[in-house]
């Protein structure tokens, strides 16, 4: 039973959001897909627009961080801007530098925030359609991942997780025997 289209785009997504730098050889072994498939399905992946960039993040650009709320963002420069949210409202919530607020003084600015460092959490749980890894169950919620040996594994319940466990360990155990 091969991984449909979608569900192996969302795991190669998931592996690239630990790292982005992954070469296509090392998306296909962990995937176990050709190289062919794994290169087609990161061209899809950005070509469809669902991967926007690949980037780096560094520890200094997380530290010193300013919160506003705003009414208008037209009057911002894009370069200014780490982030921005439109909320429900119709302001806005833009992420910024500390230092970047005497270039922001003629904003209409209605809250402030100062940050001392952001902490980003990808996520990785944010999928559908896709299928446990043990009993091939369809995962209705979020799925519990782990690795063993280098691999990804998603599973639909602590059960799943625990009997693939043992029998991936016990697997390893008889391969090094």
């Amino acid at each position: 039973m091969g991984i449909k289209r979608m569900e192996l785009e969302q795991r190669m997504i998931n592996i690239l959001k630990k790292d982005s730098r992954r070469s296509i050889m090392d998306l296909s072994d962990e995937l176990h897909i050709s190289r062919v498939t794994a290169k087609k399905t990161l061209n899809s992946l950005i070509e469809s627009g669902k991967i926007i960039k690949f980037t780096i993040l560094l520890n200094e650009d997380q530290e010193n961080l300013v919160l506003l709320h705003i009414k208008e963002i037209d009057s911002i420069k894009d370069q200014l801007i780490l982030e921005s949210y439109e909320l429900m409202d119709g302001t806005f919530l833009i992420v910024t530098y500390y230092e970047n607020l005497p270039l922001l003084k003629d904003s209409k600015i209605m809250d402030i925030r100062f940050a001392r460092k952001r902490h980003i959490n990808l996520i990785e749980e944010r999928s559908s359609q896709m299928h446990c890894d043990y009993c091939g169950k369809e995962i209705e919620f979020s799925p519990i991942i782990f690795e063993i040996a280098g691999r990804t594994y998603y599973v639909c319940c602590p059960n799943c997780e625990k009997d693939l466990k043992k029998g991936k360990t016990s697997m390893e155990e008889e391969n090094i025997n």
